[in-house]
């Protein structure tokens, strides 16, 4: 009798154990945003992850598209996809493909060979303008120490323009943060707000009057600061 009263204790107690103390791991990785920066040897889609995962690359025809799936992640960015209008990408989509496995669908406007890097705040895909400038790797390379530094300028600067749910943003760099951060038109940047955003340039309303800020005057370098994830859109199943 004694020996049945222990038993039916330690069921109970495995009942109301917390799930990470049975082993069921860590949570999963976020995929959060993916975004493009234009350089002028290449234009490079920058992937938000919340910490390094495991992911394959492929690149298919009909039409090119270099497709990226990313094992235990879940997928925290946008359900719709995302128009682009640089030189060598059309569009930016994904999905949570299927349970564990977010999918990242980069629709080339024609064959490119392509980079892969990692780094502390996800990857870097490099698309050179040319195709003598690099080569497809066959692996990742290993990760970079440190992200590349932060801009020194004084002045607010635009290092990229995207679509998000049907509405213009701007990467920005904010000189009294001294980040680099996504806007929208009615935003603040400093003491100016946002007050349009074209396919190539941004422009601020100041207390000295409008200034307009382009695309091709951002230096090469930076990247934008870390932010929150975006709620979990509807799942979608990219083609």
């Amino acid at each position: 009798m004694r020996a049945a009263r222990v038993l039916v204790a330690l069921l109970l107690g495995l009942a109301v154990w917390p799930p990470a103390a049975r082993g069921q791991g860590a949570p999963p990785v976020e995929l959060t945003e993916a975004t493009i920066v234009e350089h002028d040897a290449a234009v490079e889609v920058w992937v938000r992850l919340s910490r390094p995962g495991k992911y394959q690359s492929d690149l298919m025809d009909s039409p090119w598209r270099l497709v990226l799936d990313f094992e235990d992640t879940a997928y925290r960015w946008s359900a719709r996809p995302v128009p682009v209008s640089a030189e060598l990408v059309r569009e930016l989509r994904g999905s949570q493909f299927r349970k564990g496995v977010a999918r990242l669908v980069i629709e080339l406007r024609r064959k490119v060979p392509y980079v892969v890097e990692q780094d502390r705040e996800g990857l870097r895909i490099v698309l050179p303008r040319q195709a003598s400038v690099v080569a497809a790797p066959s692996e990742p390379p290993r990760p970079r120490p440190a992200p590349p530094p932060r801009s020194t300028s004084k002045e607010p600067l635009v290092y990229g323009i995207v679509t998000l749910n049907e509405q213009m943003h701007a990467y920005i760099f904010d000189p009294t943060i001294r980040q680099v951060r996504r806007f929208a038109v009615g935003d603040a940047v400093g003491n100016a707000v946002v007050e349009t955003i074209g396919e190539r340039s941004v422009v601020l309303r100041t207390p000295t009057g409008r200034v307009e800020l382009r695309v091709d005057e951002a230096p090469a370098d930076p990247r934008p600061a870390p932010r929150r994830a975006a709620p979990a859109p509807a799942p979608t199943r990219p083609r």
